[in-house]
């Protein structure tokens, strides 16, 4: 590989690693062009992080007062901020977001430690009093080290949400960056040895799941893991975790519905209909993809949806003008490419989009594809079925309430869902029966540090955010005090004197 490259290697304890493990090009996905490498790290370059991080935690990060770990918090927030637009520039060159949507991720990333610093000394414990002659005391105590796992489509983002409750609890990160669009979480770490926090105490490796991924699951120094990504990768750590007995939480993905009643303001919902679809090229597992509507309202409803997609317009993610940037990779463009094609073959139209993005110079050598209506589904084809992970949404047409609740229900998929209208007795009546960890009235991507946030089903397990978040990171110790001379049941047999 050309040695002008951008090389990365890790950010943990160390000011620096020998390189171990295979050198992994980074494509740009606005230009397909490759401008960089990063390291893949093995089983040993894994130990060295993770052992880094261990004797970061017992020799100083676990003896730093908790009012202490929030003021470095609240300085790495700062810092973040402080670096918005490097941060941005960097996510944007290395996932094809557009640009104010990797700057709105740093933003993201800083409120999520500002929340958290605010809870770092106010984990608390109880009081058990069970016996009268006894005190049993439950504390809530840090791993040490704890692991994080994220994919992609929020690097930013995911880094906060993983590493402010981590923080907060007294625990020492280190975070799998994808191996697809890993600079910026190399990047976030580094800032947060500039912001004063303890080398270590945040690392960053980067790799393949199966490599990367398992060594650091499998490590014996990592308590538990927080994995974001998809099922398949899901699988190969929940059998990681349960060979070495650990405690695992997974945010997976969703093929998440998205319900309009019958009084719904079609003014009002399709900017946020094709929205909640096609932000970060539509590579979000909260996207409402499958949108219920009404029968009467379902030709209103996608003519409306089509002709707004048609104005959409695909482009270089630091073009102003651009309303949509670029797929992660080729392999996703196909990919996209391949679903819409059998979806049509099951019957699906294709109202708007359907096939790569060729506006021009600046899309020419991307991995571009353009905003895409789906109707005429049915349950059964595979648009309604399939996350796409890619810039698609399909329109579905429904006769009543407990039909479209058993068919929101019908898929293995429970993340988010979305309910649009105003009837009351229909929003209660939707709201206890969608399965569902999210559901968003009159709203959708409202994501905050203080709600937690996880999925149902094969959604994943476990949840982030919130007062929840806190218990996940830390594992309860019970400590029991008698009180006094503790009795004995053979007391009197032991301590008998001998038979004259």
């Amino acid at each position: 590989m050309s040695e002008h490259l951008l090389r990365f290697e890790a950010v943990g304890a160390a000011e620096s690693y020998t390189g171990r493990g295979e050198l992994l090009p980074l494509e740009n996905p606005a230009t397909g062009a490759t401008y960089a490498e990063v390291r893949e790290a093995d089983e040993e370059l894994v130990d060295q992080v993770v052992t880094g991080a261990a004797d970061t935690y017992r020799s100083t990060w676990s003896e730093v007062e908790p009012l202490e770990r929030a003021r470095l918090m609240l300085r790495w927030a700062d810092v973040l901020m402080d670096h918005q637009g490097e941060l941005a520039d960097i996510e944007s060159t290395d996932v094809g977001h557009l640009h104010r949507e990797s700057a709105a991720d740093v933003g993201a990333a800083a409120r999520w430690l500002r929340y958290f610093a605010g809870v770092a000394d106010k984990t608390e414990g109880q009081s058990v009093t069970a016996h009268p002659d006894r005190s049993a005391f439950v504390t809530r105590e840090p791993y040490g080290v704890v692991a994080g796992v994220n994919s992609f489509n929020g690097n930013l983002l995911m880094f906060g949400m993983k590493a402010a409750p981590a923080l907060a609890t007294g625990n020492c990160l280190v975070l799998k960056a994808p191996e697809l669009g890993p600079l910026s979480s190399f990047r976030a770490a580094e800032l947060a040895v500039e912001a004063g926090i303890p080398r270590g105490v945040i690392s960053v490796v980067s790799g393949r799941g199966h490599v990367t991924g398992a060594a650091l699951v499998a490590h014996p120094e990592v308590g538990m893991t927080m994995f974001t990504g998809g099922l398949n990768g899901a699988r190969g750590v929940i059998e990681t975790s349960a060979a070495h007995v650990k405690p695992l939480t997974l945010e997976l993905g969703g093929k998440n519905a998205v319900i309009l009643l019958d009084d719904v303001d079609l003014d009002r919902i399709v900017p946020h209909l094709l929205h909640s679809n096609f932000v970060k090229c539509g590579q979000s597992c909260a996207a409402g993809s499958r949108v219920f509507v009404p029968r009467r309202l379902a030709d209103e409803l996608t003519g409306r949806m089509a002709a707004a997609t048609r104005r959409i317009k695909p482009g270089d993610p630091f073009e102003h003008s651009s309303d949509m940037g670029a797929l992660i990779s080729e392999q996703q463009v196909a990919r996209v490419e391949d679903l819409v094609r059998r979806a049509v073959d099951g019957g699906a139209t294709v109202l708007a989009g359907g096939r790569r993005a060729h506006t021009g110079p600046a899309t020419a050598k991307g991995h571009f594809f353009e905003p895409t209506v789906l109707a005429g589904l049915d349950d059964d084809n595979i648009g309604a079925r399939e996350e796409i992970f890619g810039p698609v949404v399909g329109v579905l047409a429904y006769d009543s309430l407990d039909e479209v609740v058993a068919r929101a229900n019908g898929l293995d998929f429970g993340l988010t869902a979305q309910i649009w209208g105003d009837d009351i007795g229909a929003i209660h009546q939707l709201t206890r029966g969608l399965e569902a960890g999210t559901v968003w009235v009159n709203t959708y991507r409202s994501v905050h540090p203080s709600a937690p946030y996880g999925g149902f089903k094969r959604s994943g397990y476990g949840r982030e955010n919130g007062a929840e978040v806190l218990r996940t990171y830390t594992r309860a110790r019970t400590t029991v005090w008698s009180h006094g001379a503790a009795s004995h049941p053979y007391g009197d047999l032991l301590g008998a004197p001998a038979a004259s």
